[in-house]
């Protein structure tokens, strides 16, 4: 069946992090902490994504900032390697406001560098290849990031596996520059954890908005990193691929065991709370009630897994400008109401 959105999750989040609405420096309105993270599983929400998107005030951002905390103590912060040409060997200008945020508000950044944008259903590389030059500056913004931040978590790459199925030439391209920056990260900070995300559902040989499994799986790409890879992560949006949460199968993510023994992410995660404007008259789509009985199912087809971390995408509606599949998938609306499955979700943050 086709397609019905064009851009990607992830890409989202690298333009909300990177130029479309840039977050203002997090004021110090509360004493500085240190951010520990203790055992087991951590929780957490991905994009910096206020209320009243794509048009917030100063105070959107500081309802923002100050209810980061909901929903664990992880926030995804993902943006392009570069901010421009003139300073790709820094660090992304998002990247200090995240550990702004760290001191602040007292959450853990899980910083994600991509290497492509969609555009017009197609991915375009954000680096030159066969320019080694540029090559180095990724190395070295990497470094910089690194030794300047010490991040618990840096992955290299979103749902890298899409750019695999375009561009098997690019993909190789990128497992070679991948290798490069992991050493330079892992000599600069030793306890950082790296890796690479991948697209979950992809990754099964699902076909988006079908419910069939008829492309060739992909877990072989998990060996191109071996030796270099600190947690096994992925995106999952199982509505593109099944009608409610109980038509998923109980087995559903213990398959990745029978292909790697570490430790387990999921940085992007979620389940529409509206029915999906692009095909009204399809089984695909989305409620409330859904919603909070995802987050229930979620959690109890992972009970096995050892997991590192789990985030659901987007604080807040990213409003109607969007693709359609992803703008109720959020767990407030755009104007900053809760939506049940808020509690539900909260509920998994209050356990031990």
């Amino acid at each position: 069946m086709r397609r019905i959105f064009a851009y990607h999750l992830a890409f989202i989040l690298a333009m909300l992090a990177c130029g479309i609405a840039n977050p203002p420096p997090a004021t110090p309105e509360l004493a500085p902490v240190t951010s520990t993270l203790p055992n087991g599983p951590q929780l957490g929400v991905a994009g910096l994504i206020p209320r009243n998107y794509p048009n917030p005030s100063a105070d959107d951002w500081t309802d923002l900032f100050t209810h980061l905390r909901e929903t664990g103590s992880l926030v995804g912060v993902y943006t392009a390697w570069t901010d421009s040409p003139e300073t790709e060997e820094q660090p992304p200008n998002v990247i200090q406001t995240a550990f702004d945020l760290q001191k602040q508000y007292n959450v853990t950044p899980v910083i994600a560098l991509s290497f492509y944008r969609d555009e017009a259903d197609h991915l375009v590389p954000l680096i030159n290849w066969e320019d080694a030059g540029q090559r180095q500056r990724a190395v070295e913004a990497a470094r910089q990031i690194a030794k300047t931040y010490r991040p618990p978590y840096l992955a290299l790459g979103i749902e890298i596996n899409r750019y695999y199925e375009e561009d098997p030439a690019g993909f190789d391209a990128f497992v070679s520059l991948y290798a490069e920056m992991y050493d330079a990260i892992k000599a600069a900070s030793p306890q950082t954890l790296v890796f690479p995300i991948f697209q979950y559902e992809k990754m099964r040989g699902g076909i988006f908005f079908s419910g069939d499994s008829q492309a060739q799986p992909q877990w072989d790409l998990l060996d191109r990193f071996e030796g270099r890879m600190d947690l096994v992560a992925f995106t999952t949006y199982p509505f593109l691929l099944y009608a409610t949460p109980a038509d998923l199968p109980d087995d559903y993510y213990l398959e990745i065991e029978t292909h790697t023994s570490q430790r387990i992410a999921f940085t992007e995660m979620g389940w529409p709370s509206e029915a999906l404007s692009g095909q009204p008259d399809s089984p695909f789509g989305g409620s409330p009630d859904e919603q909070v009985a995802f987050v229930r199912r979620f959690f109890s087809l992972t009970s096995n897994l050892p997991l590192e971390m789990a985030l659901w995408s987007f604080p807040h509606d990213v409003g109607p400008d969007f693709n359609a599949a992803f703008t109720s998938v959020s767990l407030r609306k755009n104007d900053g109401l809760p939506k049940p499955a808020l509690e539900t979700w909260k509920s998994f943050v209050q356990k031990p």
